[in-house]
């Protein structure tokens, strides 16, 4: 296969009615390319988790539906696949890993069950051959005791081990792509840092390509290679992640770093950005940063700024970026 794993193109995503959509997600672009760690980042209400749903086709319907735009992978359209054909492509060549774990798992299936069914949905093996996969599976997400854990129940295990678990499910397949949406959510920082560990040591054992989803630049810097920085259904930057921790070029994306706790800062309080992020249906026609941005020109009122290049492989949409000012005087 020549070209990215996952291509995102122009992707759209609006709920409500036909006559007065709202819309959460407004023309995202991105890639993945085969093996590689993509993580998308932004605050709660950005458009994160709808675009994982869409990539999944996964956008309830009604109140939502894909609008435009298209996604690609592994070279196929997968808006143009019928319906039916999706679950083939759910957890054999893409797996998901839910926010939620406390929620996520039935509560009345044992681990091992809701691992195999997972297998017994894609692969035609025996149920002894399905057994092995979920306690080789298990056992390489660090659940002790394999054997003995295959037969317990959620509420058995604590929120680590259900995270590990819901891993295992996503793996068991060995997908091309794995889509981890806030999997340290609700997790203390220990376990999140073994939760990270996992996921890396996964990638370089299978090859597998993760597009994890966060609102904790901490997290994003522990896995991914590139980074995607949403805000209010949009991106406003993009580029991989030495350049954006370095060189951040969107206001946003340095307020979301000098959000983040520093050991050696004296501050006495954390830096915040004023306001918070609009309602989908609360958007203007300008940047929906305008209203908090400390940056802002007259012109982010009214126009919102073009995607433009600002180095190697580093794009932002900020009309405070040079070549999206000579844009905008054109």
């Amino acid at each position: 296969m020549t070209g990215p794993l996952l291509e995102v193109e122009a992707l759209s995503v609006a709920f409500g009615p036909k006559l007065n959509p709202v819309r959460a997600v407004d023309a995202v672009s991105f890639t993945v390319n085969a093996g590689e760690a993509v993580g998308i980042v932004g605050e709660s209400g950005s458009g994160k988790s709808v675009t994982s749903l869409a990539i999944l086709r996964l956008v309830p319907d009604p109140p939502g539906r894909i609008v435009g735009g298209r996604i690609r992978f592994a070279g196929a359209d997968l808006l143009s696949l019928p319906p039916a054909r999706m679950p083939e492509i759910r957890g054999r060549d893409i797996g998901m890993i839910f926010q939620e774990p406390m929620s996520s798992l039935n509560p009345v299936m044992t681990i091992g069950d809701q691992i195999t069914e997972a297998v017994m949905l894609h692969e035609r093996i025996s149920a002894r051959r399905r057994r092995a996969l979920a306690l080789e599976m298990l056992d390489l997400v660090g659940i002790p005791n394999p054997a003995e854990r295959f037969l317990s129940y959620p509420h058995q295990f604590s929120g680590g081990m259900r995270q590990r678990v819901m891993i295992a499910m996503a793996l068991v397949c060995r997908p091309k792509l794995v889509i981890a949406d806030e999997p340290t959510t609700a997790l203390d920082v220990t376990i999140q840092a073994q939760v990270l560990a996992l996921m890396n040591r996964i990638r370089s054992t299978f090859g597998t390509a993760i597009l994890i989803i966060s609102h904790d630049f901490g997290v994003i810097a522990e896995v991914a290679d590139r980074v995607v920085v949403m805000y209010a259904g949009r991106i406003v930057e993009q580029g991989d992640v030495r350049s954006i921790f370095r060189h951040p070029a969107h206001p946003y994306t340095r307020g979301l770093l000098q959000s983040i706790p520093r050991l050696e800062d004296d501050r006495r309080r954390l830096y915040q950005i004023p306001g918070s992020v609009p309602a989908p249906g609360a958007r203007s026609a300008g940047c929906p940063f305008c209203p908090r941005c400390p940056d802002r020109l007259p012109i982010c009122a009214n126009a919102m700024p073009p995607m433009a290049e600002v180095g190697p492989s580093h794009h932002t949409a900020c009309w405070t970026n040079p070549g999206a000012s000579v844009a905008g005087a054109q």
